[in-house]
């Protein structure tokens, strides 16, 4: 499953898509460039908590999570700022 959103990014708009990581249980979302599908955020489901929400919550609630998490926390800047993949817990 993949949710495109956008976010401005410098004063400009930009698309962004957050994909379910591969596997039999999705235990991750990526985030990355709409355009170019370079990764800049992998949210990982770590630790007990973490792997009953996976476990329990919709797909589409889960990526919609990682959205509102990565767009309070500010990682799609700091990942393009940095040019190193951001790392977070889901």
């Amino acid at each position: 499953m993949i949710q495109n959103f956008e976010q401005t990014i410098d004063g400009q708009v930009v698309t962004f898509c957050a994909s379910l990581g591969e596997g039999p249980t999705p235990h991750r979302v990526i985030i990355s460039e709409a355009e170019s599908a370079k990764t800049l955020v992998v949210l990982d489901a770590s630790g007990f908590l973490g792997a009953l929400k996976v476990e329990f919550e919709e797909p589409q609630a889960l990526i919609a999570d990682a959205i509102r998490k990565v767009r309070s926390e500010g990682l799609i800047e700091q990942a393009l700022r940095t040019g190193t993949i951001q790392e977070a817990a889901l």
